[in-house]
């Protein structure tokens, strides 16, 4: 199931930078990610584990209904990156290269755009950059994290 489109000046733009806080388990696992782009940066981060009242972002749907991410998700100037991190409340973060990432150079095919498996399933946000390269960004309530994972489209 396929939701809006969020943030569409991020379609176009290329990530300069990508930032991981409080890797998880996995190379995939993190507490907030940033992708920076050339005008723009997407901050992802887990409300849980860094805001006193935690609370996802909500977004309308078609028909007054509402889509409930269960992390946030902001967009920012690229220069006012550095004012939102200390969102995370000191926490490092460091600029990560790992081949299942999206990676400095990659395009937005497309704004990133809710999607869900199932009715009953949590929203996730996709991440489309050209040659069909699309990763989900979910949460992962055991570890209080967030995923990033590849998908293998065809």
């Amino acid at each position: 199931m396929r939701g809006p489109y969020l943030f569409p000046v991020l379609r176009g733009q290329r990530v300069t930078a990508l930032r991981v806080c409080d890797p998880g388990a996995g190379s995939t696992h993190f507490g907030a990610i940033a992708l920076q782009c050339e005008r723009h940066a997407l901050l992802c981060y887990c409300a849980v584990r860094y805001l006193r009242h935690p609370h996802g972002s909500v977004f309308g749907l078609f028909g007054g209904k509402q889509a409930i991410l269960p992390f946030r998700v902001s967009l920012c100037e690229a220069g006012d990156l550095a004012d939102w991190l200390p969102i995370t409340a000191g926490a490092h973060w460091s600029h990560h290269v790992d081949p299942a990432l999206p990676v400095r150079g990659d395009v937005f095919a497309e704004a990133p755009q809710l999607v869900r498996n199932e009715d009953a399933a949590p929203w996730q946000l996709a991440l489309r950059f050209p040659f069909r390269k699309e990763f989900r960004l979910s949460w992962i309530a055991e570890g209080q994290s967030l995923r990033l994972s590849r998908v293998i489209t065809d």
